[in-house]
Formats: C-alpha cells, structure tokens, sequence
C-alpha cells in the first residue's frame, strides 16, 4: 500500500498576504484556524486533496512538543528560516492511524507513535466545534524537509461541510505532483521507500518517481529539475525540499484570464500547461489541464 497525497504544507511569512496572492490567484481561500503550536493556516480544497497554507500566528507556542517530543511549529519556523516560503511538509491520508502506523513500522519507521491533537474549526454556517485530527509524523532529522506524516481526520463530517469551497475560479481540481530537489536523489529515496514501500517507487540515479494512489512525488537533483522545470533556473539543492507542485485544472484559459485579469504572470508551455512562478506562493505550480 502506497499513502496518497493529502495536503503539501506550503509555509509562509505573511499568511494574510498568502490568502490574497491565493484568491488573486483564482483559489477559494477557507477561514483561517489556529494550531496549538502556534501556527495559523487556510486552506485551498480540492475534490481529493487539498493545499494548506500554514504561517506563523503565535510565535510564544512554537516550544509546543507532541508526546513524541516532536514541535512541529518550529519545523515551519526552520523551513521559513532555511529558504524562505515554500513547502515544509507533506501530509499522506490514513483512514486509520493505528493500522497504518502498524504499517509503516514494518517498513522501519518505528521512532514515534500516532497523536491527537484537537483545534477549534469555523464552519461556514457560523458554528465553531472542536475537531480532532490523528498524526504520525515520519520525520528524519537530517532531511527534515523530506518529512511526511500520516493524518486522519477523526471528525470528517465537519471537515468538508461546504463543496462549493472545492469551486475554485481557476477551475482546479487536484494536486496531481509534488516536485522535490536533492543533491543526493539515490539516499533521499531511501525515506520514501521506508514509507511507501519498495513497489511504489521507480526510476533511478538522478531521478526517482514515487506513486501513490493519489497523485505522485518525484524526486530529482537540480539538473533533472531543471529540464522539468526551466523557469526554477540553478535551484540549489540544500537543503532538499519540495519545490513545485502540479494542479490538474479543467479549464486552462479560464485559469489565465483570472491571472491576466489581476496582473499574475504565467509562461504557457502548451494548450494544456501553464506555470506560475514561486514567487507567488514560494512555490512553482503547475497547472495541467485533464
């Protein structure tokens, strides 16, 4: 079994101008919640998937430790230090934690056990109630942006309680793609194999590819990046990270007139690709359309 791709946590400095680059942009941008260890964050919902948007709201809960001792604001804190905006994290789905745990333990990952942690969510009819969310976070020090974990909503039916939030201006409809850079791809995918397991990945050398049910990751060093990506220029490839993502779209030139409209540059490889630059949302994303 390979975990799909459930939400990239795209750190930023400046969450409120995130939110107005993301609706400039054509997304519908969800209400903004708070985090425990001190983090804010909106999200960006797709049919199967979703983007989160995650900053910094209460810098005094950042020493904020999981019962794995693991503080997962000051990850964010580190990824924003490191390289500026961009990608820290990936979340995987898991509709249940403690089956999936039992499964990636077997694969090696045997460090940390699931969590819970509760936030309160503002729904839109005006009604706040407390949600619970199951983590387990599959983190490797020495690569911590490389990190994924395994997250179940433990209350889904107040979760995604508005499908019109799924209707976005651009008319995206899932994150088909994330995109990592390496300087070493053979020793980074190592930790993802320990995930994934040995079957889902494929490829070799400078670049790997890792499916999921949902989506895929690639894996890849700055010179087989920047064949993908040549808008990405000599991306350095410490520390190794997620770069870009694609978005699978309905309708391109419906996503290029709202980018036109607000004055957003793009570079259109084909009738059904377009880039926008990571200086957007500090990361480079691809809309593909299918």
């Amino acid at each position: 079994m390979s975990f799909g791709i459930d939400h990239p946590l795209l750190a930023v400095s400046d969450l409120d101008h995130a939110a107005r680059a993301a609706t400039d942009l054509g997304f519908t941008v969800n209400a903004r919640h708070q985090h425990p260890w001190g983090t804010d964050n909106h999200l960006l919902f797709f049919s199967n998937n979703f983007i989160e948007l995650i900053g910094i709201g209460r810098p005094e809960c950042l020493d904020y430790q999981d019962d794995n001792g693991f503080q997962f604001g000051r990850l964010i804190e580190a990824r924003l230090k490191a390289v500026g905006d961009g990608i820290a994290m990936v979340a995987l789905d898991s509709n249940s934690i403690q089956r999936d745990h039992a499964l990636v333990a077997a694969r090696g990952f045997t460090e940390a056990c699931p969590i819970i942690f509760r936030r309160t969510a503002h729904l839109p009819s005006g009604r706040d109630e407390e949600v619970s969310v199951a983590l387990d976070i599959l983190h490797d020090a020495e690569r911590p942006f490389l990190t994924q974990f395994l997250c179940q909503q433990l209350r889904p039916e107040l979760f995604r309680v508005d499908p019109t939030q799924e209707s976005h201006v651009n008319t995206a409809t899932s994150i088909a793609d994330i995109w990592y850079v390496s300087d070493d791809p053979g020793y980074d995918v190592e930790y993802f194999r320990r995930i994934h397991g040995p079957q889902a990945v494929r490829g070799g050398d400078t670049e790997w590819t890792i499916h999921t049910h949902k989506g895929d990751c690639h894996l890849l060093d700055r010179r087989a990046l920047a064949e993908t990506f040549p808008s990405l220029g000599d991306l350095e490839e410490q520390p190794p990270r997620a770069v870009a993502l694609t978005l699978t779209c309905r309708d391109l030139n419906a996503a290029i007139t709202q980018w036109e409209a607000v004055g957003i540059d793009y570079h259109r490889h084909s009738e059904t690709q377009a880039d926008i630059a990571p200086g957007v949302l500090g990361t480079l994303l691809r809309f593909e359309q299918r």
